[in-house]
């Protein structure tokens, strides 16, 4: 670790446990077309990886391939002290080791099970949707998925339908909220929902400065688009274990490898009631938004329509 902390415009973090091929194949993906459509816009990143359960001989090698990319500071893979039991712990652990060795003003929070299908129309997008995140200093945006190509800026929240934006494809946080993040005592006490907790986190200090953006074309979570050279089916390795999940036995139908967690860990309606709803509500499993925290946030006047950014 260098004496003093790295500087740069953007900070990709991926929180990964024990996924060796997918975590190779997106560092991969990072290293070849997305770190430099990053740098076209003149924007400096590193990809900070946060490396839980990994064999000794996974980690080396990945340091020497990609030996160059560490030594410019572009790549830094941290292991844990120790181990983990809540994924609000892991993530909290991650942000501090990250916040020890880089200065940024953008996170982009990014799962391993990813994959970037770059090209000059994507990469444009790319690059333009962070320069104008940088420049501008809004507070979230998350990118949704999907394959459209017309790069567009929503609104956080459809008002119609309020639902925490945490399974997109990335979620970028601004530096000053992931301080905030930290500050937040009962987030390492997740059993599930973290990214969701941010996000809301986000959408609380400022939803006029949270945004939706479509349009960042062929960037896949391959958990829920696979694409033609993945196998369908569940991906191992992740998360799952840490909430009493045993790969490979009968998912439940609708919570998956998490509803351990959601049975007896806390979710985000616990640490943040006034703004998901219970589990007497029909979209507590996806952490739906309180119509309150609507209205009472400044969210309910906003159409769910397209807004131009310009800046």
């Amino acid at each position: 670790m260098p004496d003093e902390p790295l500087t740069r415009d953007i900070a990709i973090v991926l929180c990964s446990r024990g996924r060796e091929e997918y975590l190779t194949r997106l560092l991969d993906d990072l290293d070849r077309a997305f770190a430099p459509a990053l740098r076209a816009a003149g924007l400096g990143a590193t990809v900070f990886v946060y490396a839980q359960n990994y064999p000794r001989a996974y980690i080396d090698g990945l340091a020497a391939r990609f030996a160059a990319t560490i030594a410019r500071g572009d790549l830094i893979i941290v292991e844990p002290a120790g181990p983990h039991h809540r994924i609000g712990q892991v993530v909290a652990c991650a942000i501090e080791a990250l916040h020890a060795r880089v200065t940024y003003r953008l996170a982009m929070l990014m799962d391993d099970d990813s994959l970037y299908r770059g090209g000059a129309e994507t990469d444009a997008n790319l690059a333009r949707a962070a320069r104008g995140f940088v420049d501008r200093a809004d507070r979230a945006y998350s990118i949704k998925l999907g394959q459209g190509r017309q790069l567009e800026y929503w609104p956080f929240l459809n008002a119609e339908g309020p639902v925490m934006p945490f399974k997109e494809k990335m979620l970028w946080a601004s530096r000053a909220v992931m301080d905030e993040v930290l500050a937040f005592e009962p987030f390492s006490t997740l059993a599930v929902g973290e990214d969701a907790v941010i996000a809301a986190l986000a959408w609380r200090g400022g939803p006029e400065r949270c945004f939706g953006v479509f349009g960042i074309a062929t960037f896949l979570h391959l958990a829920f688009e696979p694409d033609q050279e993945t196998p369908q089916g569940e991906i191992a390795g992740g998360y799952g274990a840490l909430v009493g999940y045993v790969e490979g036995e009968d998912r439940d139908p609708e919570l998956g490898k998490y509803a351990p967690a959601y049975r007896s860990g806390v979710v985000p309606h616990d640490v943040l009631p006034e703004i998901f709803v219970g589990p007497d509500h029909p979209h507590f499993y996806i952490n739906g938004v309180r119509p309150e925290a609507v209205v009472r946030y400044g969210a309910a006047d906003q159409p769910f329509v397209r807004l131009e950014l310009t800046g």
